[in-house]
């Protein structure tokens, strides 16, 4: 990634800030999401597959899907005092 103010870099957190607003919006209207940076990512034939040119790279692969069930949320929320602990 090169120079950290430089324009490869801005446009990949504009890509991640992006692909987080999509998974909202999808889970706002009752959709699952999951996006994964895994191995099919960075396959050649998924590249041939999708038309990626040599100077391009995928950022992720978002798969989404209408769930069987909506999970309810947890009864309770857990205090701070049960999640984190102060070491000296």
């Amino acid at each position: 990634m090169g120079d950290p103010a430089g324009i490869d870099r801005e446009d990949y957190a504009a890509v991640c800030c992006a692909v987080q607003n999509l998974c909202l919006s999808l889970h706002n209207a009752g959709m699952g999401t999951k996006w994964t940076t895994g191995p099919v990512n960075f396959d050649t034939e998924f590249s041939e597959i999708v038309g990626l040119k040599k100077e391009e790279y995928v950022v992720g692969t978002i798969w989404f899907g209408t769930p069987e069930a909506n999970p309810s949320a947890p009864k309770k929320k857990k205090k701070i005092k049960d999640v984190f602990r102060r070491t000296n």
